[in-house]
């Protein structure tokens, strides 16, 4: 399917020929990289995302009714179907190497919320297909739980023997985490039972009433609608997605988009607004850089936090901010503009972030069992 130009100019976004949701997220089929993901793609008809389709500046927070919709069961499970469950019905079995089952009810969270245990953190969720072939799969909200470690305590876990935790969804999605995670990562928020997205109680297409949360994880490490944990002596790398050959750390490579303009856009020639996001799960994105035609990498703004608090106020509920932490964080994108000098004609402009950890996107990323992450190429036409 050849794509349809899109046209852009500044106070007037428009998308040229009425580019359908699904045609615009697939319209990057012919590339290799997309048809690599073709399989898993076309697997999953109830996908639900909100494409950038136009050219625009995304919130910091992404309205709960907008943040994208992707389940992986789908792929592998036939007639699958979303489960609906409400807060009363939902139950999740602690099992394996445990005394006996301990079933966990929500009426257990709240408890644990009332004695003061909810933990409050900003996160980005980004799929793992997510590429600037596949745009859209990617939103950032603040996210409320109770840290899983106090219910596996509670079942009596054998910490000593425990090498693994399989993680089941009640759509039948599995995943897995390791003992380590749970008890010996302080420099990451312990994994979390969430029940709230953006202040309100998680929506059940995103996983309500309550998912997984891992801060440095991509989507398929979150799992939603989570319903048993199994504690094994096993440490085989479990899951839906690593039987797929995803990695098992799961952890969000670093990334860049620009979202404004967006590829194959026509732009009114001179100064242009260009604007995007940038995140990482090792650690906290520390530059995003513009290349103009090959020209060399230059430093963009990233919107700093005050700006960002002033109009999204319910980010100072969160965790980083509560305990004074440095902007950026870790898992959490950064906002960046720029304003770039284009003269008539073809151009290509280049993005790419680098976190603290000293990782930067890579040039070109043909291998997607970590995710795509290569630096983006935009290419648009000045006139």
């Amino acid at each position: 399917m050849s794509p349809k130009p899109v046209t852009f100019t500044e106070g007037e976004e428009v998308v040229a020929g009425g580019i359908s949701r699904r045609q615009f997220l697939w319209q990057g089929a012919a590339s290799a990289l997309a048809v690599a993901l073709w399989p898993l793609a076309s697997a999953c008809d109830s996908t639900e995302v909100e494409p950038i389709v136009q050219g625009a500046e995304v919130p910091f927070l992404t309205p709960n009714d907008t943040f994208f919709v992707r389940n992986g069961a789908e792929i592998a499970i036939p007639n699958w179907a979303q489960p609906e469950i409400t807060r009363e019905q939902w139950a999740m079995n602690i099992e394996g190497l445990v005394p006996q089952t301990l079933t966990i009810r929500f009426a257990d969270l709240q408890a644990e919320a009332d004695a003061g245990n909810a933990v409050t953190i900003l996160k980005t969720m980004r799929c793992v297909l997510d590429s600037n072939e596949v745009q859209g799969l990617i939103g950032t909200a603040v996210w409320t739980g109770i840290p899983l470690r106090i219910f596996l305590e509670r079942a009596g876990v054998d910490r000593t023997a425990t090498r693994r935790l399989r993680l089941l969804g009640a759509d039948g999605f599995t995943n897995n985490i390791t003992a380590a995670r749970v008890w010996e990562t302080p420099d990451l928020t312990e994994p979390l039972l969430v029940y709230e997205m953006n202040g309100e109680p998680l929506p059940q297409k995103n996983g309500g009433p309550v998912r997984l949360l891992l801060e440095e994880a991509f989507g398929y490490k979150n799992v939603k609608w989570l319903v048993r944990v199994e504690a094994t002596t096993s440490d085989f790398a479990y899951g839906t997605y690593q039987d797929a050959g995803f990695v098992d750390d799961g952890v969000m490579r670093v990334t860049s988009r620009m979202t404004r303009p967006i590829g194959r856009a026509r732009v009114r020639a001179g100064l242009v607004h260009a604007a995007g996001f940038a995140v990482s799960g090792f650690a906290p994105v520390t530059a995003v850089e513009l290349s103009v035609d090959d020209g060399p990498f230059t430093p963009v703004e990233v919107i700093p936090f005050e700006e960002i608090a002033a109009a999204e106020p319910l980010v100072t509920e969160a965790r980083q901010v509560q305990e004074g932490r440095p902007f950026p964080f870790r898992a959490v994108w950064v906002k960046w503009r720029t304003d770039v000098q284009l003269a008539p004609g073809a151009h290509t402009l280049r993005l790419r972030a680098t976190d603290a950890a000293g990782n930067v996107q890579p040039e070109a990323d043909g291998d997607i069992s970590d995710g795509i992450n290569a630096v983006a190429r935009i290419e648009v036409e000045a006139v």
